[in-house]
């Protein structure tokens, strides 16, 4: 497998196009539940279900079913998502030890708990509505989280950015009860719309 040159590089660039993250993607956010029981569903490019339905797993309503879309931002923004690559089934099959560890259990669990770890943050601070700093101390435990694995060479402010546009778009997926998000890889961007 080609070995990155830089940071700009996308991490799967030697690998076979059904074992890359697409480079452009669209989500289609949908609430099939209703009220505090409400429940999302992914669709990906208007076509096939991402991964399950998703509800809170929570007491109080906290919106935590729209959570996979941090998980796409991070891999349009960091180019690093082992859940997403899961989801799509994009995992990197023809590189074995890349399989079993880049894109392995213990990845997609890092990925997961540091989507929980920010969480948690977020719920303090509005889900980051007018703000625009990460606390150093979890930027700090997501890069000593991540050192094992390919995404360390992304920086603190490359992981902030990665946070503060996926809960832009977090926040308009609650506002309007889903929506469609365009993420694209080469140009690092993520974009919101609201359902027709």
């Amino acid at each position: 497998m080609t070995q990155r040159k830089d940071n700009n590089d996308l991490f799967d660039a030697g690998c076979k196009n059904d074992e890359q993250i697409p480079r452009s993607f669209t989500a289609f956010f949908e609430e099939v539940g209703e009220g505090t029981k409400g429940e999302v569903k992914v669709i990906l490019n208007g076509m096939s279900q991402l991964g399950d339905v998703i509800n809170d797993n929570s007491y109080t309503n906290d919106f935590y079913r729209y959570h996979d879309v941090f998980h796409y931002t991070f891999a349009a923004v960091l180019g690093w998502s082992p859940c997403s690559r899961a989801m799509m089934r994009r995992k990197r099959k023809s590189y074995e030890l890349v399989d079993k560890i880049e894109d392995g259990a213990r990845a997609s669990i890092t990925e997961e708990a540091i989507s929980m770890i920010v969480f948690n943050e977020a719920k303090r601070k509005d889900y980051f509505n007018n703000v625009n700093k990460v606390s150093k101390i979890t930027l700090r435990i997501i890069k000593e989280m991540t050192e094992n694995f390919e995404v360390k060479v992304r920086s603190a402010e490359e992981w902030e950015r990665a946070i503060l546009k996926s809960y832009e778009m977090f926040r308009l997926l609650i506002k309007n009860h889903g929506g469609k998000v365009e993420f694209d890889l080469i140009t690092k961007e993520v974009a919101y719309s609201k359902l027709n």
